[in-house]
């Protein structure tokens, strides 16, 4: 979907105001991640909110047009000057209710194509049919419980759980994140991550998952079938999958 901002010059309110059109709200969330890193334009550029920027430069659009900023994304966006404040129309973007992608904040995970389908851990290990009974995890840290076993992650249409979505390595706490991003996603209540068993289900973990990027989120996980019990009783879950190859569901952030 096409995602706008506005941005405006610093040091006035009426001089060198654009809205700038992104293809997508990952280009604009890319775009700023180079600015951000540019010698030439960290500086002088401040994301405000995720739609609202300021700058201080003679031509902010040509961030878009060095090769050593931003010119990958000259087929991406591209900024349209508004007019002065003094009787001029001023475009009036187009408002949506999303969630800011910031590295180390907690949030819930949701399908995309089934916005009431949701990530959940349950405090207790569901027995499905044709399974033996598996010992419920208590989640309490490794530290303290040197027999943890693994607790599977469900897709819920009735409950949900809030997980932290962070960069790797240091110093990344309020970073925008990015599809390249390698990340990890823990269950902050008892700050475990979470991982892949050997049969692609995903699991909270003493051991985070390694390889795992941000653009997974679009396209490598899965929901399975819905589980029952012994009994045939739907269980209301279903298996939380991480797919081999890019062709998963999309999930999103809320």
């Amino acid at each position: 979907m096409v995602y706008y901002a506005y941005i405006k010059h610093i040091r006035d309110d009426w001089s060198a105001r654009f809205v700038i059109v992104f293809a997508s709200r990952a280009v604009a969330d890319e775009w700023w991640r180079v600015v951000s890193t540019s010698p030439r334009f960290s500086d002088s550029v401040r994301r405000v909110t995720p739609k609202f920027f300021t700058h201080d430069q003679a031509n902010i659009t040509e961030s878009i047009q060095q090769d050593q900023v931003a010119a990958g994304f000259i087929g991406k966006m591209f900024f349209t000057l508004l007019g002065d404040k003094d009787g001029r129309q001023l475009s009036i973007i187009p408002s949506f209710d999303f969630t800011d992608h910031v590295s180390g904040n907690c949030f819930f995970i949701r399908s995309k194509s089934s916005p009431n389908e949701y990530w959940f851990v349950p405090h207790t290990t569901p027995h499905t049919a044709g399974t033996a009974p598996i010992t419920a995890s208590c989640l309490s840290s490794p530290n303290n419980n040197h027999n943890f076993e693994p607790q599977s992650v469900y897709v819920s249409r009735t409950e949900r759980t809030r997980f932290r979505v962070q960069l790797t390595g240091r110093d990344t706490l309020g970073t925008i994140m990015i599809g390249s991003d390698e990340i990890s996603i823990t269950l902050p209540s008892v700050n475990l991550p979470i991982n892949v068993d050997e049969n692609g289900q995903v699991v909270v973990s003493q051991t985070p998952q390694s390889g795992l990027r941000f653009g997974d989120l679009l396209d490598g996980f899965c929901a399975g079938p819905t589980l029952y019990d012994k009994d045939g009783k739907s269980l209301d879950l279903k298996d939380l999958i991480k797919t081999a190859v890019a062709d998963g569901e999309e999930w999103e952030l809320v």
